[in-house]
């Protein structure tokens, strides 16, 4: 059974977590191969929206680690074994979604945790069901999770995101959309309906329209007005010269 289900069908390419009995936690091979899979969607123009779920009630729990058996204690590693073992398609992962020239919806169920938490806010649109919950939970094992605080803290404020990090604390959807890492909150009844209507709608919309939306949002921000005023005139005339 593979741990990840994809499908595409009507310009949607669909990407689900299956690990339900684990709680959807991701392997680092898991990462790698959703990082193709968004690569090669971006580019596929048959495909205008990327829609990533889990299987079961969990988003994810977060990322997969492996105990070490009794007794047995692995040798320690390098930084630069980390780097490349961890850090690095992890950073991969954020990078692809980020540069990723259709919009990315996630859509939560129930728990988002750790890379579970980064993975689902750093798409474009976050959709989730009201008895969704959301953490960064490292700081419990004193892992400082910088790389979900790197994935995430343009759109979350400050003080909300230092809280949820040194707390620990779970927070419910309306908590989450407040600090903003939820779109819009949906109910229990009919999730799974009423996400597919949401995208549906959006995939009536031309694949330039909705690229050009995604270059404005990751890249106009923090630019001069003027600059950020031509950067929109450029991207709409482009657009309109294609249709």
């Amino acid at each position: 059974m593979s741990n990840l289900i994809v499908d595409v069908e009507n310009s949607i390419a669909r990407i689900v977590i299956n690990r339900p009995e684990s709680g959807n936690r991701l392997e680092m091979s898991m990462v790698k191969e959703m990082t193709q899979l968004i690569n090669d969607f971006s580019f596929n123009m048959d495909i205008k929206v990327i829609h990533l779920t889990g299987q079961g009630d969990d988003f994810s729990q977060g990322r997969q680690l492996h105990k070490p058996e009794p007794g047995n204690t692995p040798p320690k590693k390098s930084a630069n074994q980390i780097r490349a073992e961890v850090t690095d398609p992890l950073l991969a992962v954020y990078a692809a979604m980020k540069s990723c020239q259709i919009p990315l919806v996630s859509s939560v169920f129930g728990n988002a945790f750790g890379l579970g938490c980064a993975i689902a806010t750093l798409c474009d649109i976050t959709l989730a069901s009201s008895k969704a919950r959301f953490s960064l939970p490292e700081m419990k094992s004193n892992l400082p999770p910088t790389l979900a605080i790197s994935a995430v803290m343009h759109v979350v404020p400050r003080k909300a995101l230092a809280h949820l990090v040194y707390s620990t604390d779970e927070i419910d959807a309306q908590q989450a959309f407040e600090y903003g890492f939820v779109s819009k909150i949906l109910s229990t009844d009919n999730f799974s309906e009423q996400v597919n209507d949401y995208i549906a709608k959006l995939v009536t919309r031309d694949r330039a329209a909705l690229s050009a939306v995604k270059e404005y949002l990751n890249l106009a921000p923090g630019k001069d007005f003027d600059i950020a005023a031509r950067y929109a005139s450029n991207l709409l005339s482009g657009v309109l010269a294609s249709q």
